[in-house]
């Protein structure tokens, strides 16, 4: 009796490692949507609010708002080889990943109380694209080192009837202060956000 009761024992802490382990890994993903966020964030119109800014830093403001960035193809699942790869071409229904940062130009901390949208000049339309910051929540282990509070992302999925074409955006950002800053990538047309063929 005394030798079942420790297996079972074992067992049941076996069990108790393994939902402890499974819960961690499963946290190690993309954050929750936040209220209001379509997970996935598509990024069409209306369908992501970012979430509010957090708490102004010790110092901020000082100096201008500064931003700016890249892309990148934010494919899913994110064990794609392409995932996170800087790109500027996407073919229909890829996901175009905006990564952009925040700067307080005084101090040239980042400028976490920034809020950024992308617009997207498509199809005769401005589409606006808005980012989310990135320094709350998990992210695995094996991409970021530590969190990535210089990060804000926002996703647009190419319409699977895009045709291909060379796009326009800009960026635009206020912080808690009333700074404004906006951003458009170097005026050559090649590395413009590029739809193409498949």
């Amino acid at each position: 009796m005394t030798m079942h009761l420790k297996g079972m024992s074992a067992l049941a802490g076996t069990v108790l490692v393994g939902v402890v382990l499974a819960t961690s890994v499963a946290g190690q993903q993309q954050p929750p949507a936040q209220a209001g966020e379509r997970q996935g964030g598509g990024g069409r119109r209306g369908d992501a609010t970012p979430p509010p800014p957090p708490p102004p830093q010790q110092g901020h403001p000082s100096g201008k708002l500064v931003i700016w960035g890249d892309l990148a193809s934010f494919d899913n699942p994110p064990t794609l080889p392409t995932h996170c790869i800087l790109t500027n071409r996407f073919k229909r229904g890829q996901r175009v990943g905006f990564r952009m940062t925040a700067i307080d130009g005084g101090t040239g901390e980042t400028e976490n109380t920034a809020t950024m949208v992308v617009h997207i000049k498509y199809m005769g339309q401005t589409i606006d694209v808005p980012t989310r910051w990135r320094g709350v929540g998990g992210f695995p282990a094996a991409e970021y080192p530590r969190q990535p509070s210089e990060m804000w992302t926002g996703v647009w999925i190419v319409p699977m009837d895009a045709q291909p074409a060379r796009l326009s955006y800009t960026v635009t950002a206020t912080d808690k202060f009333g700074r404004t800053a906006s951003f458009s990538p170097f005026i050559n047309v090649v590395p413009q956000l590029t739809i193409v063929a498949e």
